[in-house]
């Protein structure tokens, strides 16, 4: 491997667990670093737009060098394309899995000779909810949880400051391989150096090389389904505040941004039954965007289409 080849450091969790918090810290810690961001959607990252050179479709370049990506279609297609534009002007590549991903098809696919001559693997990150009570979910999600941990060269215990000691202690000593190579976080305020400066993978890494894909992803056979809402006017707040205090159990993570009719715009995420908001600079573009996901049960998705439904009316 060559130094010319581009450092690659691949971010995973599940759902709620920080891994946009994490790329948005980066971002803002680069240190004068040019870094290339591969995520699902880069609406999340919640990017000063004083910042932004250029904005396309399924790109946005940042005046400090940066490049936000939008990951969709083909991941091997997606990772080249990314290469072929941009490699020469980057110095890392941080790729974000969905929260219902295993970085093992990541790590599989920057193995592909025609990616791997041109992108080295520096390290698979994955962040924990401390306060992620992995016996209320289905067994196809703590096999993901689980492998995710496996496949990583360092885990972050995030949001520690949430939960009590013995909490984080016990999902420690339930989750974690004997060898993990683990810190504890909050807000993932992890330092850039230890992603950027020493590589992650000089370590032995724990994760398996078997090549498999790791644990099932797909919607169905983790027993999940998503709902994508979008409405291009003004959310009446009262509305807004009944889904978001009714929200079912069932609805595991929910994101996006609102305009409310008040002129205000909100990030709104909801992870470990947890609303955190934040508010944006009212002047930016776009109306409203929310993405559910949650368990296949129908009673919760009608209630969440009737509230959404009053939410644009």
């Amino acid at each position: 491997m060559t130094a010319s080849t581009l450092g690659v450091t691949v971010v995973a969790g599940f759902l709620g667990a920080g891994k946009t918090t994490l790329v948005n810290h980066l971002l803002a810690h680069a240190g004068g670093r040019r870094l290339g961001v591969m995520v699902n959607d880069f609406g999340a990252l919640n990017i000063d737009e004083a910042l932004i050179d250029e904005r396309r479709d399924d790109l946005i370049t940042l005046s400090n060098g940066c490049v936000c990506c939008s990951l969709q279609g083909e991941l091997s297609s997606a990772i080249e394309s990314l290469l072929a534009q941009r490699a020469g002007r980057l110095d890392h590549l941080l790729i974000e899995c969905s929260g219902v991903s295993d970085p093992a098809r990541v790590v599989n696919v920057l193995g592909y000779p025609r990616i791997r001559a041109r992108a080295r693997l520096e390290g698979v990150i994955t962040l924990v909810d401390a306060a992620l009570d992995r016996e209320a979910l289905a067994p196809a999600l703590r096999h993901l949880v689980a492998s995710q941990v496996e496949h990583a060269d360092l885990v972050l215990i995030n949001k520690v400051d949430l939960v009590d000691e013995a909490r984080v202690t016990a999902l420690e000593d339930a989750l974690l391989l004997p060898d993990s190579r683990h810190l504890r976080t909050t807000q993932a305020a992890l330092p850039p150096d230890a992603v950027f400066l020493p590589r992650l993978s000089t370590q032995p890494a724990k994760r398996p090389r078997d090549g498999s894909d790791g644990a099932a992803t797909s919607l169905e056979a983790l027993g999940l389904r998503s709902l994508s809402w979008e409405c291009e006017g003004a959310v009446a707040t009262q509305p807004l505040r009944e889904l978001l205090d009714g929200m079912p159990r069932e609805i595991l993570r929910f994101k996006g941004v609102v305009r409310l009719d008040d002129g205000r715009r909100l990030v709104l995420q909801r992870a470990a039954g947890r609303l955190t908001s934040q508010e944006l600079d009212a002047s930016g573009q776009g109306g409203s965007r929310l993405v559910f996901i949650g368990e296949q049960a129908p009673a919760p998705w009608a209630w969440l289409a009737h509230r959404l439904e009053c939410l644009a009316s």
